[in-house]
């Protein structure tokens, strides 16, 4: 356990949204959320590397203690990230690397104030610039860290969309890091499909409508596609169940 946890044992308890059996689990750094989806043993061994790099941990820790959802948010996008690029032919070490932007995209809301990152509701237009600024602080934190810090720039722009309307730096097409655009595509699908305290997760059914029909302006058509067929086969694997459906 982190010394941080250890100064604030009942931080689940504030947080209605994370059981505080499940944060208590995550909590305990042997315990924490173990990459999913992997059937290389290559891989696997670049992920236990991970596992251990102390200044990653470090900053894990301090996202869970400012914001649980976050840090679980942050590990299921890494899962489906390297996936994703697993479908697309990515050699284990660019899957490696791509876990680790999936890991740490949101790292940089370890800088957004609690009142805007916690909020019960719709942003305002000011609130939502603030929010925006996530992605330069993910990347400036991550170009600070031993050994990865080459990731800064596609880790800052996991919010660029294909049709150049995304931010920060509103870059467009195969400008856009390729690791980016699978970020982004594995970030909205979960997203989409976990409840936020502003709205209701989406069935799979009407998630997968949204990927396809922004597909080629916000998301780029070969990851979109590499997404789907990824989550088709771990559903007929039974390695995920499927968002429920919203009940009328």
């Amino acid at each position: 356990m982190t010394k941080g946890s250890k100064k604030n044992p009942e931080l689940a308890e504030q947080n209605s949204a994370i059981p505080i059996e499940q944060a208590r689990h995550y909590l305990d750094s042997a315990k924490r959320p173990k990459p999913q989806f992997i059937e290389s043993p290559m891989v696997t061994r670049s992920m236990e590397k991970i596992e251990s790099h102390p200044e990653i941990q470090r900053v894990l820790d301090q996202l869970w203690n400012k914001d649980p959802e976050t840090y679980l948010h942050c590990h299921r996008v890494a899962d489906v990230s390297q996936a994703i690029g697993g479908q697309m032919g990515l050699n284990p070490q660019e899957r490696s690397e791509i876990y680790l932007c999936g890991l740490l995209h949101d790292i940089g809301k370890l800088f957004t104030p609690d009142r805007v990152l916690k909020k019960p509701g719709p942003l305002t237009q000011e609130e939502f610039g603030i929010i925006k600024l996530h992605p330069v602080d993910s990347g400036r934190l991550v170009a600070t860290l031993s050994d990865i810090g080459y990731l800064a720039a596609p880790i800052r722009a996991h919010h660029e969309r294909i049709d150049g309307k995304g931010y920060p730096d509103q870059i467009s097409g195969e400008s856009i890091p390729l690791f980016s655009r699978i970020v982004l595509v594995a970030d909205t699908f979960d997203a989409m499909t976990n409840n936020r305290v502003y709205r209701k997760q989406l069935d799979l059914e009407k998630t997968y409508e949204e990927l396809l029909r922004c597909s080629g302006t916000q998301f780029d058509p070969n990851a979109t596609a590499a997404f789907i067929k990824f989550y088709e086969e771990a559903l007929r694997k039974n390695l995920v169940s499927p968002p429920a459906k919203k009940v009328a």
